[in-house]
C-alpha cells in the first residue's frame, strides 16, 4: 500500500501509508519502553539507583580508560622495541647499502655480506628476515632471493618511512610481500627503518626487518594486565567510595522522609482535628443564634402579651377617669401611658422576627427592607445581581439582622436618607452591602454604645462563618459590608 492523496468535494484526503503506520508504532513503542525504563528507575531507592546508572558509567569508563592506556603502553613499548631494534641492525646495512645511492641493485658482494651478517650468531636469532627497499617499490635486497627485483604496492607504511619517520607493527603483517612471514605463525615485530646516505644524509633506500617478538608479547601482555588491574582496582576503589556517600546520604534522605512524613501525618490529623473544632463551634455559635432569636422572641411576646396589655388596660381606665371630671394629672399619668405603650410594643416588634424558615435570599432582604420603611416612613432602594439561594436558618437570621441594624443606623444616623441594600451571589458566597449617603463618622471617634453595637454585629457575622467590614469616614456616608459563605442551595432568578 503506497501513500496516495484523492479529491472529495474538493478537499484533499491524504491516505497514509502501512511503512508510516509500522514506523508511527516503532516510534510509540520506543517512548514506552523508555518511560517504563525511567519510571522503574524512578521506583528504586537512589543507592540502588547510583550502583545500576553509577556501576554502569563506571564500567564504561573503565574499559575506555583501560583501553586508551594498554593502546599507549603497546605504543610505547613497541616503539622503544622498534627503535632499539633499528639502531642495532642499521650499524650492519647501513654501510652495506650506500650503493643504493648511484645503482638500482646491490652488488653481488654487498649481497653475500648481509646474508653472512643475517648467518651471524645474535642475529639470527631475533632477526628471521630483512628486505632492502626502492623508492619506487621494488625490492633492492630480500633475505629470500625470491623477492629481489620483485616491485609491490607502496603502502603507507613505507611511504613514511621514505619521509623519514620509522615505523612499526607488532603482528600485524597484511601486505603480500610477507606472505612467507605470516606463514611462520610467531609473533613478529616488523619495522621500516630508513637508510640514510653517508655523505648527503638524504634517504637512499628503507630497510624491513622482522623480529621475533615471543618475548615482546610476553611484555604487552603483563604489561596489558597491570594497567587494566590499576584501572579495575581504582575504579572499584572510587565507585565504592561514592556509593558509600550516596548510601550514607540516602539512609540521611531517608530517616529525615520518615520524620517528614510523620510530622505531616501529625499536622494533617491536627488540622483534621481543628477542623471538626472549627465546624463544631461554628455549629455551637448557630445554634445560640437560634436559641437568641428564640428568647428574643419569646421576651417580645412576653413584652406584648403581659405590661403591654396591663399599660393597655390602665390606660383605658384613666383615660375613662378622666372623661368622667378626674384631676387635671390624669392627662399627664395618660400621656405617660402612651408613650410606654408605644415604646413597648416598638420593642416587642423589633424583637420578634418574621417566619424566615425555607425563604431565600431576596425574600428575607425584601422584608426587612419593607418593614423598616412602613416603620420610619423612608425609602430603601434594593438592588440585586441575578441568581437567589435558600440558606439555612442561623445564615437566613444572621442576614435578617445585618440588614435590618444597618437600616436602623442609617435611619437613626442619616435620617433614612440613600438608605441602599445591594447583593450578589457568586459560586455560594453572598455579598451583602447596607449604605447610606449620610454624613457619616469617624470609626475611631464613635461613643461606647455604638462601638458594642457593631463590634456585637460583626460577631453575629463571625458566627455563621461570615466576615463584615465597616467602611466610612466624614462626609461620605456609610456601608456595612457582609460576606457569607452559604450552605443552601442557589437557584437562577
Amino acid at each position: 500500500m503506497q501513500d496516495a492523496t484523492c479529491d472529495l468535494g474538493g478537499a484533499p484526503v491524504s491516505v497514509t501509508s502501512d511503512q508510516t503506520i509500522e514506523a508511527g508504532k516503532q516510534r510509540t513503542g520506543g517512548v514506552a519502553w523508555y518511560r517504563r525504563v525511567r519510571s522503574g528507575l524512578n521506583d528504586v531507592p537512589l543507592d540502588r539507583h547510583f550502583a545500576i546508572v553509577g556501576g554502569l558509567v563506571s564500567l564504561v569508563g573503565m574499559l575506555v580508560i583501560g583501553a586508551f592506556v594498554g593502546s599507549r603502553i603497546e605504543s610505547a613499548v613497541v616503539r622503544n622495541s622498534a627503535i632499539s631494534a633499528a639502531i642495532y641492525m642499521e650499524s650492519f646495512i647501513a654501510p652495506l647499502s650506500q650503493e643504493l645511492q648511484h645503482s638500482e641493485a646491490l652488488s653481488p658482494a654487498a649481497r653475500a655480506r648481509l646474508d653472512g651478517i643475517l648467518d651471524q650468531p645474535g642475529i639470527n636469532d631475533g632477526i628471521i628476515s630483512i628486505k632492502i627497499w626502492r623508492e619506487d617499490g621494488s625490492i633492492a635486497y630480500a633475505s629470500d632471493p625470491r623477492l629481489i627485483g620483485r616491485q609491490f604496492e607502496v603502502n603507507w607504511e613505507l611511504q613514511d618511512a621514505w619521509a623519514g619517520d620509522l615505523v612499526a607493527n607488532f603482528d600485524n603483517l597484511d601486505g603480500t610481500e610477507s606472505l612467507a612471514e605470516q606463514a611462520l605463525g610467531i609473533p613478529l615485530l616488523e619495522v621500516y627503518n630508513p637508510i640514510h646516505s653517508i655523505r648527503t644524509g638524504e634517504i637512499i633506500a628503507v630497510a624491513e626487518f622482522y623480529q621475533d617478538a615471543a618475548e615482546l608479547k610476553n611484555d604487552l601482555t603483563r604489561a596489558w594486565f597491570t594497567s587494566w588491574s590499576v584501572v579495575a582496582l581504582s575504579t572499584a576503589v572510587t565507585f565504592a567510595a561514592l556509593w558509600g556517600i550516596v548510601r550514607a546520604a540516602h539512609r540521611t534522605i531517608e530517616g529525615q522522609k520518615q520524620q517528614l512524613v510523620q510530622r505531616v501525618q501529625e499536622i494533617s490529623h491536627v488540622s483534621k482535628v481543628n477542623e471538626t473544632l472549627r465546624a463544631r463551634i461554628q455549629q455551637a455559635s448557630e445554634r445560640n443564634a437560634s436559641l437568641n432569636e428564640q428568647f428574643l422572641r419569646r421576651l417580645g411576646s412576653e413584652l406584648h402579651d403581659g405590661p403591654a396589655q396591663a399599660l393597655a388596660f390602665a390606660n383605658l381606665r384613666i383615660s375613662a377617669w378622666r372623661d368622667r371630671g378626674g384631676p387635671e394629672e390624669s392627662g399627664q399619668i395618660l400621656s405617660a401611658l402612651e408613650e410606654a405603650l408605644a415604646n413597648i410594643r416598638h420593642l416587642s416588634r423589633g424583637l420578634i422576627l418574621p417566619d424566615l424558615e425555607g425563604k431565600s435570599v431576596a425574600e428575607a432582604i425584601r422584608r426587612v427592607a419593607e418593614a423598616h420603611a412602613d416603620r420610619t416612613g423612608t425609602h430603601v432602594t434594593l438592588d440585586r445581581s441575578p441568581g437567589d439561594a435558600r440558606p439555612g436558618l442561623p445564615q437566613l437570621i444572621c442576614l435578617y439582622r445585618f440588614v435590618q441594624e444597618g437600616l436602623s443606623n442609617a435611619w437613626r444616623h442619616a435620617g433614612g436618607a440613600g438608605q441602599r441594600v445591594e447583593w450578589s451571589l457568586s459560586d455560594g458566597t453572598l455579598d451583602v452591602t447596607v449604605s447610606d449617603s449620610g454624613p457619616g463618622f469617624d470609626p475611631h471617634l464613635i461613643d461606647g454604645s455604638e462601638r458594642i453595637g457593631l463590634e456585637a454585629l460583626r460577631q453575629r457575622v463571625q458566627s455563621v462563618g461570615g466576615t463584615f467590614h465597616l467602611d466610612t469616614a466624614p462626609g461620605r456616608g456609610t456601608r456595612l459590608i457582609m460576606r457569607l459563605h452559604l450552605n443552601g442551595p442557589s437557584e437562577t432568578a
